[in-house]
């Protein structure tokens, strides 16, 4: 795309850069050339014009558009191609419509703010418009129904290294998916399936994580990047390191198994080793949470010494 190749040119050279030489490289028209600057400053970017001098890329915008956040993305599958909504109801739903006509692996529906984003146990996500990253993800796993159920803890170990790779927070795991740091919920992250008798046709992966929003905006107990380091991050950034560690671990899940996955949440885990309380559709359970068995269910120890495993629930930290 024209688009993508302009951006992508303008920010490998630090100064200014000629139409001409842009046309030339591009193999283009400079009244492409001229159109595609006159739109992309509509977009937010800011971008210096010299006469005989050319064009300078000064600032791109903190907004989700596709070319930006592919130009520099590595990855091969997820993000490839990328939907963005500046509103939508919900990328889950958005996703899910997409998954059921076709679309293709890796297809990603992102927003900038969503009316009623999707939670856990039928909550809702509250989205503050250009705040966070609100994005669904289309997944084809050649994996069984009970395997599948991995994908979310898989999925919260690419988010928790992402955010300790990309600030100083010590960013933890409540079971079986939300993000800590310092007892705060970070993020979050939703899955549905789509399957039949012969298997798992697709997988819709969604989650949410508050970058840079600011605590007034957010529920009780919730946290972002900015209000714990009081740092203003590049959702881009973050995004693009974001999908290629989760795209790291689906490639590990599908060629190694989920042991290489259940080993790393282990470390990372805020509930094991906890006197926690539980409670799902079979009422409220207490105990020690001791660690996850090979399907990702939570092992709790209760107080006459029985194992109990439990697949889904709402954990809160007893002591």
């Amino acid at each position: 795309m024209t688009r993508d190749r302009i951006i992508s040119f303008l920010k490998r050279h630090d100064g200014y850069i000629s139409g001409e030489q842009i046309s030339r490289s591009l193999k283009i028209s400079r009244s492409a050339v001229w159109k595609v600057m006159r739109d992309l400053r509509g977009d937010g970017y800011d971008i210096e014009a010299a006469t005989h001098c050319g064009y300078r890329l000064v600032k791109s915008p903190d907004l989700l558009y596709s070319d930006e956040i592919s130009s520099g993305l590595s990855t091969k599958i997820l993000g490839r191609p990328i939907i963005y909504l500046e509103q939508t109801t919900s990328t889950m739903g958005a996703a899910m419509d997409l998954a059921v006509n076709g679309s293709a692996e890796g297809t990603m529906v992102i927003a900038e703010t969503q009316t009623k984003g999707k939670g856990r146990l039928g909550r809702s996500w509250v989205s503050p418009k250009g705040q966070g990253l609100y994005f669904s993800l289309i997944f084809c796993p050649k994996l069984s129904v009970g395997e599948v159920s991995l994908m979310t803890l898989m999925s919260a170990v690419a988010v928790c290294q992402t955010v300790r790779e990309m600030t100083p927070l010590e960013a933890k795991i409540k079971w079986p998916n939300d993000i800590l740091v310092r007892g705060r919920k970070l993020s979050g992250i939703l899955m549905e399936l789509n399957a039949d008798m012969d298997g798992v046709k697709f997988v819709i992966l969604g989650i949410g994580l508050n970058i840079n929003t600011p605590l007034k905006s957010l529920p009780a107990h919730a946290a972002s990047l900015k209000s714990e380091t009081r740092k203003t991050y590049s959702r881009v950034a973050v995004l693009q390191a974001l999908l290629k560690n989760l795209e790291t671990w689906y490639h590990v899940f599908q060629h190694q198994g989920s042991k290489p996955v259940l080993q790393q949440w282990r470390q990372w885990s805020d509930t094991l080793g906890r006197h926690v309380r539980l409670e799902d559709q079979q009422g409220v359970l207490e105990g020690m949470a001791v660690d996850v068995d090979e399907s990702g269910r939570l092992l709790l120890e209760d107080k006459s010494g029985r194992i109990l495993r439990r697949m889904t629930g709402d954990v809160v930290n007893v002591r």
